[in-house]
């Protein structure tokens, strides 16, 4: 008491505190026990911040810090699956601190009637979490499938394996897809690319639905996809899981095995692998011919982590082959024009695994290396270094010694490299900023014998961001932040000397013209683009159970590769695409409010919004041509200015719930519930340059699934939930006339009805899961009823209708 009141003293007189040696000898110690059961908590990590020292509490949950200096500091206190928790202290002397975590956090989410899914409450943003569960159902499936389970979230598809996410009637290069904190790079501009990652790497994935993740770039003006992997559990065990599946359409299944091998020193393996085969899909009236798959993943992580600093490095592997309908590619226009008008497949075969073309055949590669050091009285500072390499095959339907020659052969090189700093000194307030750069280079294959779709280019982005989070009080949530990009684009392409006269090019860039020679024109179009993105929120926390948030954002997007460059057959989608040379950047404007209560047994989210977008570029069909190949729908990119505005609606109920508590653990289990989860999503996109409607915006969409838990036998639990879309009575007419023969010869002018939506429909699922020991069974009955459908977002719907009833089983093992 002495030592502290002299200390306290000097603090008030002289204006620091007198440290001598003798200050630096305190001894501090204590247990670490669970909340709940009062059971020592083994490898929990204590760090206090200002003198960075760490340490680890023992098998009886004791920890010690020896040779402490006096004065006022902050520890930090961690345990896998509990909540980290933070507390000040002052030191002055040898003394004892024990202390309590909140621990089986995972088990407390499972008991938890209504799970707070829906809101983040660090984000004045939209955002919604997809759980490990919902990954593992979807194990099979794809990412898009996935992230369907979110309102607000569409997919839009080319078949049934080939998906992409829709955010707010936005996809593509809108849309960010963020694998373990590097930014996906593997051609996403092409509608029919479907994201290269194996789902089952993930642990739990965050969908915010705007362009407020300035750390991972500032064009996402859809929205980030944040795919975070499992945690790494900082004590000694071995940890895995293994899933299998087959399914009756498609009469295959898949296979995943996931293992980690943790230390309580910090060092860490983990290795996922993944292999699907799916044969052909089937409608409820045919084979859908030519749609079988096959996928190979790995998955393969190793890295040091402890609170103050840490490393890991990654190398993920990724390689499918996806059938296209063949019943897509059409060799006439009378053949084009009867199938979308009938809306019967000109070509049915019976079902096989072989995979002819036309098909995608893709390889990823990625190599990411991350490390991060915490910086006395500062922050966290983290470097990642991340290289990819994607290589895509597009190939067509073609004869003689060009029969197993690819029509589309593209190599994508991608190196980032960035830099953040995290600021979380103050107590109140996190400031992050960062720096990084990108370098790609696309080298697409001249020897395919087919004019290239997309040409040689080198492209850089160099950027910079801030933003700031601040808790004002108890009620109030604030955060900003800004971007700038800088992104440079130098491609060297060939066109047809008669396009680029008829499209005004050789007045507007004659700069580009190289060179001429038998009807082509050799150009080198530069391009710069400057770029700007700014968001800023609040948040206001009523209680414990009400909160409400408003986000502003702008950004800019550059028109990407896609968009400026193609000109010629997109392969895999049988649809022939025209790039504008001449398109500028996007700018956005969004606002998102969002409301959030959960009243006695409710929980409920709300989500308007609204989205205006300045030079809007989309590719709209513009009519028909006939090649040497067959006869394909022509599309050509566009701009024009757009509102998208909407809502997103989610709740759940629970009707009955009951529980019991073990009176020797005092730990609270689920003994039956009944719940109602449901969602509610609908968007308005308009064209107010040509006072429109926008194409492909996502028709309205109900879910509701019923949830019945331990209601026959323990650990049974039982769903039926029912998807319905409406039809989107909002399209644009993009119908046109084409000229057909007949056997004589005699030729007919026909409308080829393009435009028109399919109508809505209902699909009812049924799905049961037992759980024992450490593994669960999952059987799954999908459009049970069998229903005939073609979804608005299914490029293929012209040719045939979408899959018909599915049975699945699932297997997952965790050990």
């Amino acid at each position: 008491m002495l030592k502290q009141l002299w200390t306290v003293v000097t603090i008030l007189f002289i204006g620091i505190p007198i440290v001598n040696a003798q200050d630096c000898q305190i001894q501090l110690k204590g247990t670490v026990t669970d909340f709940h059961d009062g059971e020592p908590l083994a490898f929990a990590q204590f760090y206090i911040k200002d003198q960075q020292k760490s340490t680890t509490s023992n098998e009886e949950g004791t920890y010690i810090f020896r040779n402490l200096c006096a004065g006022e500091y902050e520890m930090i206190i961690s345990h896998f699956d509990c909540i980290t928790k933070t507390v000040k202290l002052s030191i002055y002397e040898d003394q004892i601190q024990n202390f309590t975590l909140e621990h089986h956090v995972n088990d407390l989410d499972q008991v938890k009637v209504i799970a707070d899914v829906h809101d983040d409450h660090e984000s004045t943003q939209s955002t919604t979490r997809v759980l490990k569960e919902t990954i593992n159902k979807y194990s099979g499936a794809t990412l898009g499938d996935a992230l369907a389970t979110v309102q607000g979230v569409s997919i839009l598809k080319t078949g049934n394996s080939v998906t992409k996410p829709v955010i707010h009637g936005l996809y593509g290069s809108r849309v960010a897809i963020v694998n373990d904190g590097m930014r996906q790079q593997d051609q996403e501009w092409g509608v029919e690319h479907a994201p290269n990652i194996d789902l089952n790497t993930a642990g739990n994935i965050q969908v915010i639905k705007g362009a407020s993740a300035l750390r991972y770039g500032g064009d996402a003006i859809g929205g980030t996809i944040l795919i975070d992997p499992e945690r790494v559990i900082v004590k000694d065990t071995l940890k895995g899981q293994l899933i299998s599946q087959i399914q009756s359409n498609g009469r295959g299944g898949s296979v995943t095995g996931s293992l980690g091998n943790y230390n309580n020193t910090g060092w860490y393996q983990q290795a996922t692998l993944t292999y699907k085969r799916l044969g052909d899909f089937e409608a409820p009236d045919y084979v859908l011919s030519n749609t079988g798959s096959s996928t190979y993943a790995a998955n393969l992580v190793a890295g040091y982590q402890s609170f103050e600093y840490g490393a890991s490095l990654k190398y993920s592997f990724y390689d499918s082959e996806l059938g296209i309908l063949r019943a897509s590619h059409i060799g006439n226009a009378a053949g084009l024009a009867q199938s979308i008008n009938s809306g019967q497949p000109f070509r049915i075969s019976d079902f096989t695994y072989d995979i002819d073309a036309p098909k995608q055949e893709v390889q990823h590669h990625a190599v990411q290396f991350n490390g991060y050091k915490r910086l006395k009285d500062l922050g966290k500072l983290e470097v990642d270094y991340s290289f990819q390499y994607n290589n895509r095959l597009e190939f067509d339907i073609r004869r003689a010694e060009n029969r197993d020659r690819a029509s589309l052969d593209l190599d994508l090189f991608t190196h980032n490299l960035m830099t953040y700093l995290l600021i979380d000194r103050y107590s109140n307030t996190d400031i992050e900023i960062g720096i990084d750069g990108m370098l790609q280079t696309n080298i697409p294959n001249p020897d395919t014998g087919v004019r290239r779709l997309i040409p040689d280019y080198e492209s850089q982005k160099v950027g910079a961001f801030a933003s700031v989070n601040h808790e004002l009080n108890d009620k109030w949530f604030l955060e900003a932040g800004a971007r700038y990009d800088y992104y440079h684009i130098d491609a060297e392409k060939f066109y047809i000397s008669t396009r680029w006269e008829s499209l005004g090019y050789d007045q507007q860039f004659p700069q580009f013209e190289v060179s001429e020679n038998e009807g082509q024109i050799f150009t080198n179009p530069v391009l710069d683009f400057n770029l700007m993105a700014f968001t800023v929120g609040a948040k206001y926390l009523m209680d414990d159970h009400y909160d409400f948030s408003v986000n502003l954002s702008t950004a800019n997007r550059a028109p990407n590769p896609s968009e400026l460059f193609s000109d010629g057959l997109h392969h895999a989608l049988a649809t022939i695409e025209l790039g504008q040379l001449d398109l500028q950047k996007e700018q956005s404007y969004k606002i998102n409010l969002t409301a959030h209560a959960v009243h006695n047994d409710f929980d409920i989210e709300i989500n308007p919004y609204v989205n205006i977008v300045q030079d809007f570029m989309q590719l709209i069909p513009i009519g028909l041509e006939t090649t040497g190949r067959g006869a394909f729908p022509v599309s050509q990119y566009e701009q024009v200015n757009a509102v998208l505005a909407g809502v997103d609606l989610g709740a759940t109920w629970n009707i009955f719930y009951r529980s019991l508590v073990d009176p020797e653990t005092r730990r609270e289990s689920i003994d039956e519930n009944l719940l109602l989860n449901s969602r509610f999503s609908y968007i308005y996109g308009q064209n107010t340059t040509d006072d429109e409607p926008l194409i492909y915006m996502p028709p309205p969409v109900f879910d509701n699934e019923l949830v019945w838990e331990n209601g026959i036998i323990d650990n049974l639990t039982l769903r039926i939930s029912n998807t319905t879309m409406l039809k989107q009575n909002r399209f644009p007419d993009t119908d046109f006339p084409a000229e057909v023969f007949d056997d004589q010869g005699n030729s007919t002018i026909v409308n080829v009805e393009i435009s028109e939506t399919p109508k809505a429909y209902s699909l009812w699922n049924l799905v049961a899961s037992y759980a024992f020991a450490k593994a669960q069974l999952n059987l799954s009955l999908n459009n049970v009823l069998n229903t005939t459908y073609r979804d608005y977002l299914n490029r293929q719907r012209f040719y045939a209708d979408d899959i018909g009833r599915d049975i699945q089983l699932q297997f997952i093992y965790n050990f």
